[in-house]
């Protein structure tokens, strides 16, 4: 091989090594932690909110997180209130499952470590209720919500579920994405 040609089979090595590198996915956003209820409001005015709540994101894989949701509502504190999402972190984003989805919007920011969760309500008004959760390091305490949590994560691991719906790998998420804030366009 003429040195010529090395030079020119090493640059092309190089680039390849590049655009590779730079087509590999970006490392998921830190979204893991717990995070308690900072407020609960609906437009119009209702008591369709929640009295307190609180959210767990964990990690499954290298691109699957658990979102588990407990809370009470304001209106009716004995009533079932709860929920689990799975989310898929792909090149262009973090996505909500598909299934279940179409009417709610999730919102992170990194710097406050804030996650907003705006939902559509099916009534005649056609409420939205807008919640705001911060990150926190307190351990569940409150017996409603620890049962709850508890209630959300066994239904995330059911087997029947798994075996009606397939397993979380294998799910649509195209619809939903969670989007997060820009630490670019807020910087000074």
């Amino acid at each position: 091989m003429t040195p010529f040609s090395w030079i020119h089979g090493a640059l092309a090595a190089a680039a390849f090594t590049v655009c590779t590198g730079a087509a590999a996915q970006a490392p998921m956003p830190k979204l893991m932690g717990e995070y308690k209820l900072l407020s609960s409001t609906t437009v119009p005015p209702s008591t369709w909110g929640y009295s307190k709540a609180r959210v767990s994101i964990k990690q499954l894989d290298d691109h699957h997180l658990l979102i588990l949701l407990a809370c009470e509502w304001k209106r009716e504190p004995k009533a079932v209130c709860g929920d689990y999402f799975h989310a898929q972190w792909r090149d262009d984003g973090l996505y909500l499952q598909d299934m279940n989805t179409f009417a709610m919007r999730l919102y992170f920011d990194p710097a406050t470590r804030k996650l907003t969760i705006i939902s559509r309500g099916a009534d005649a008004r056609q409420s939205v209720r807008h919640e705001v959760f911060g990150a926190t390091t307190a351990p569940l305490v409150d017996p409603a919500l620890v049962r709850r949590m508890k209630r959300e994560q066994s239904n995330a691991d059911s087997k029947e579920n798994r075996r009606v719906f397939g397993p979380y790998t294998k799910w649509d998420y195209h619809d939903n994405r969670i989007e997060f804030q820009r630490q670019d366009l807020t910087a000074p």
